[in-house]
């Protein structure tokens, strides 16, 4: 039994006519007749008393044409809510955020799309960047913001914005008079970290191996805030995002420039290279790119 047979013996019974269920369903009545006796082979009944002067069904053919009518209703009224579901989907667009960079960058972005197109339903997550990266890889979003550097041949992807990471201690440390420092200079220093599960963490990491070091981090929190007053209260340093800083109470730390190496830190958004690009996602896009 299928919803086609299900939909003939509907509009046989509906009509109460072969002949005239035929027309309305543009098939041939011989078509609809071996339809009907299939039905009825199936499920070993007789629905439709073809010995009788007038069109009749029997008990066995009420019983089916209930179920008939409640299975076909169902099947268009969840057919109707997927188009409608397809359709919204098609005008939205799923961004992942990690917290920082929210906070340092596309709350503007954000608000910029949103005022341009208030039609395109803007549905944001937010995640840490390698949980991003996951789920722009198995299409759970559409977009994502993730740190630089990154590469990765999946991904298409565009750098929008650029500052740099910085050195930050309390004003009573040693380094609080130092306009800029090398990398070596902090090697024996307490240093105060973001958690691991971060990109950020291994990006730190990286820089102080190419100085020759691999750090020891003497603390680590998922909160960028609790590190940031532990240095303003001189329990080690940290070496973080200036632009987050700038979001700070950045009077009771002192920011050093970071040299050998350099520290560029920069925000790049990601989209899947084999993925059909909606214009949700250019409309974002562009947004990102001005």
């Amino acid at each position: 039994m299928n919803l086609t047979q299900l939909n003939y013996f509907r509009e046989v019974v509906q009509k109460g006519s072969f002949t005239k269920a035929a027309n309305a369903l543009f098939i041939s009545q011989s078509t609809l007749s071996k339809s009907i006796r299939a039905l009825e082979e199936e499920f070993k009944v007789i629905l439709i008393n073809r010995g009788a002067k007038e069109f009749e069904i029997t008990k066995e053919g009420d019983i089916l044409y209930e179920y008939a009518v409640r299975i076909l209703d169902y099947y268009q009224h969840q057919t109707q809510e997927l188009a409608e579901r397809l359709s919204r989907s098609n005008n939205s667009i799923r961004l992942g955020i990690p917290p920082t960079a929210g906070a340092i960058y596309f709350y503007s972005i954000v608000h910029k799309f949103q005022r341009t197109y208030p039609e395109i339903d803007l549905r944001i997550e937010e995640e840490i960047s390698r949980e991003i990266v996951d789920k722009v890889a198995n299409g759970k979003l559409d977009v994502g913001v993730i740190i630089e550097p990154f590469e990765d041949g999946r991904f298409e992807k565009k750098k929008v914005f650029t500052s740099e990471a910085v050195l930050l201690v309390s004003k009573q440390h040693r380094l609080a008079k130092k306009r800029s420092v090398d990398f070596n200079d902090i090697r024996m220093e307490r240093i105060l970290m973001i958690n691991s599960n971060y990109m950020y963490y291994d990006l730190v990491k990286q820089k102080c191996l190419e100085a020759g070091f691999l750090p020891q981090f003497a603390f680590e929190s998922y909160q960028w805030e609790f590190i940031f007053e532990m240095v303003a209260n001189d329990q080690g340093v940290t070496i973080l995002p200036k632009p987050l800083i700038d979001k700070f109470n950045n009077a009771r730390v002192h920011q050093v420039h970071l040299e050998k190496p350099e520290f560029e830190w920069s925000l790049s958004v990601i989209r899947r290279k084999d993925k059909t690009v909606t214009t949700p996602m250019q409309c974002f896009w562009n947004i990102c790119t001005q």
